[in-house]
């Protein structure tokens, strides 16, 4: 069977991105699309050069992790948190690999594994399959795995250029409110938080009241804090049909021990807790 090598490229290229973009939405990282382009287009760069250079050192196990170590790094940067992401990628990779081997066994489709682990050639229907298991495994099974156990109880500081905040935050692994642009899994803090973050002429507009109308806010934080990295957040809860949580991105989240740069707060009008034991919420991927 001929195979061709441009073929092999976007095939690989396209499968590899629909993982990473998996790894992140299962990671709860930061999708920057020209990293993950960047990322999907070495892999499928790697499968080509393991079939063009069938060397055990380039084709073997060791080229496999090499390749995805470098994708993995490409697409989201190198911190500890990539050391997580690398491996939510291989476990996602090895199912995929099953569900497509059960495809072909299934369909039928004509696939033939190759040196660096592509599958060509593939029909649209099997394509569309593949891409389809990619996704409900990193929204169902993969996410249920990913996740903490949930009910810790830590510190948490906020820091945002000079001023920082430390607050007891909950990691509950029913919070799901993600920043709908990057993807990145959100903190909800209670919106006293707000003032301590910021400065004294932005830190006078916010007070409960005004975070319940986040849409009239949020151009008069921009007057008074134009280097605010604002947003609003949208969100669902139980007895509410949808609304908006204003947020802003701090130059880093010190979660325990570890520390993360950047990261996007909301802040609510109401207490994120009954009994007043925590005041801030993180979900179970950060």
């Amino acid at each position: 069977m001929t195979i061709y090598v441009d073929g092999l490229f976007l095939l690989n290229t396209v499968l590899n991105g629909l993982l990473l973009l998996g790894t992140a939405r299962l990671g709860g990282a930061a999708v920057v699309w020209w990293r993950i382009v960047l990322g999907a287009v070495l892999g499928g760069g790697y499968a080509v050069a393991a079939l063009v250079l069938p060397w055990p050192a380039v084709s073997g196990l060791a080229g496999k992790l090499l390749s995805a170590v470098a994708m993995t790094v490409c697409a989201f940067g190198l911190r500890r948190q990539t050391v997580k992401l690398g491996g939510v990628f291989l476990a996602l990779s090895a199912a995929l690999a099953g569900v497509v081997l059960a495809v072909v066994e299934i369909m039928g489709t004509g696939l033939m594994l190759v040196d660096g682990g592509a599958y060509y050639p593939v029909s649209g229907k099997a394509l569309l399959l593949t891409a389809a298991a990619v996704y409900v495994l990193s929204r169902t099974v993969f996410a249920q795995l990913v996740r903490h156990t949930g009910g810790e109880v830590f510190p948490l500081e906020l820091r945002s250029g000079s001023k920082a905040v430390k607050l007891t935050a909950l990691r509950d692994t029913g919070n799901t409110l993600r920043d709908p642009v990057t993807n990145e899994e959100v903190v909800v803090a209670e919106w006293q938080t707000a003032r301590g973050l910021l400065p004294p002429e932005a830190a006078a507009l916010v007070d409960a009241a005004a975070l319940r109308n986040p849409a009239e806010l949020l151009p008069r934080l921009l007057t008074a804090m134009p280097s605010g990295k604002w947003r609003l957040i949208p969100f669902r809860a139980v007895g509410v049909s949808g609304g908006m949580l204003l947020a802003m991105r701090c130059d880093a989240l010190r979660i325990g021990k570890r520390t993360v740069r950047g990261g996007v707060v909301a802040f609510s009008p109401t207490p994120v807790s009954d009994g007043g034991g925590y005041t801030a919420l993180i979900g179970g991927s950060i």
